[in-house]
């Protein structure tokens, strides 16, 4: 577990222990009062309903020193969902603030059930950023409960979300449209900027030079699949993560499961996707990093049946990272490292070569 979190863990637990005790003595003095003559009733008042138990005299949180956020220390705590969502909040609020993640790497957010540790850690938060769009749909109680706290960057006016037939919720996936994660940054930037005015310019700054560099791989990105072959901009991947990435960045995308992983396969996808697969001459299909082995291998049920149906030979390319990047201080743990290896990873497997890239091929039997 990492550090930070594991600090804030130990911390509550042992206040939780406290607490216990704390009330233990009040009811055994409230029990022994009738013995020594005292009749007069409590004029305390009853606690609200909801509210929370208090706090032992000597925790942080009931005088906290100036400067002091919700989580007992002077810098605040600020928590992000998912892997993309917490390296975003690194690139802009370090070192002004302390930045942990819900998820791993490799976490897949459709169907990530919440711990009690992750409660603990919404509970000690400044501010929580979210997806939204029932991303985290295990998670939805959760998110509501810690009220204003909650920042869901998906669900902006600017950001032009899928709405698909049939589905209760829009595509949640805007991230992989390099200009929507540029806009998530700025309502990141703008909800720190309030929570620590004495910051707010270096916050400024941070978050300016990283929507930079955010809009130069977005344009990259144009730049490079547009090398392409025309009749070969068809992406086919585990699960319908990238809607956003191609219509950005000029790409049909299909996907042999829906936007969420947790579903099912409709009966004949990888037989329709083998067909189209053969008919366009796709040199390559996807698997990504952060769905489970049975649904890639839905992938590769395409390649069996392409061949055997059609005689057509097609690579499994991959994995792209799709609703988590790789860790920190790895090779696509970053979301700009993430982003600009699936660019490379798809130009270079459905037939275009960037110009200085190494000629390598990318996909593998």
């Amino acid at each position: 577990m990492p550090e930070n979190r594991r600090r804030f863990f130990e911390s509550d637990k042992r206040s939780a222990a406290m607490r216990l005790g704390f009330l233990f003595g009040l009811v055994l003095l409230v029990g022994l009062l009738p013995a020594i003559g005292c009749s007069s009733p409590s004029s305390a008042p009853p606690a609200e309903p909801g509210a929370q138990p208090p706090l032992p005299p000597d925790h942080k949180e009931i005088t906290p020193p100036p400067g002091a956020f919700k989580n007992g220390g002077k810098r605040p705590l600020i928590v992000g969902t998912t892997t993309i969502i917490a390296d975003m909040l690194r690139m802009i609020a370090e070192p002004d603030a302390q930045v942990a993640a819900i998820m791993g790497p490799g976490r897949d957010p459709h169907i990530y059930n919440p711990t009690p540790d992750d409660g603990i850690l919404f509970r000690r938060a400044d501010l929580v950023f979210v997806n939204g769009l029932h991303l985290e749909g295990k998670m939805i109680d959760m998110i509501e409960a810690v009220g204003n706290k909650a920042v869901k960057l998906g669900e902006d006016p600017a950001i032009k979300t899928r709405q698909m037939k049939g589905v209760a919720a829009p595509d949640p996936h805007v991230w992989w449209n390099a200009a929507y994660f540029a806009r998530q940054t700025e309502i990141a930037r703008d909800r720190l900027m309030e929570l620590m005015p004495d910051k707010k310019d270096a916050i400024a700054k941070r978050a300016d030079d990283y929507i930079a560099k955010l809009m130069k791989a977005h344009e990259q990105a144009k730049a490079t699949i547009a090398t392409i072959p025309e009749a070969t901009r068809y992406m086919i991947t585990s699960h319908d993560a990238f809607y956003y990435f191609g219509d950005a960045y000029g790409l049909t995308v299909d996907a042999v499961l829906g936007i969420s992983t947790d579903a099912q396969a409709k009966a004949g996808e990888p037989l329709r996707l083998a067909k189209v697969v053969a008919e366009r001459d796709i040199p390559a299909i996807f698997h990504e990093t952060s769905v489970s082995e049975a649904q890639n291998d839905l992938v590769d049920s395409i390649q069996r049946l392409a061949k055997e149906k059609y005689g057509h030979d097609v690579k499994i390319a991959g994995p792209l990272y799709s609703d988590s990047i790789a860790a920190l201080g790895e090779p696509g743990g970053t979301y700009l490292e993430a982003f600009e290896d699936n660019v490379r990873m798809i130009s270079r497997s459905l037939g275009a070569i960037p110009p200085g890239a190494p000629k390598e091929a990318e996909a593998t039997e």
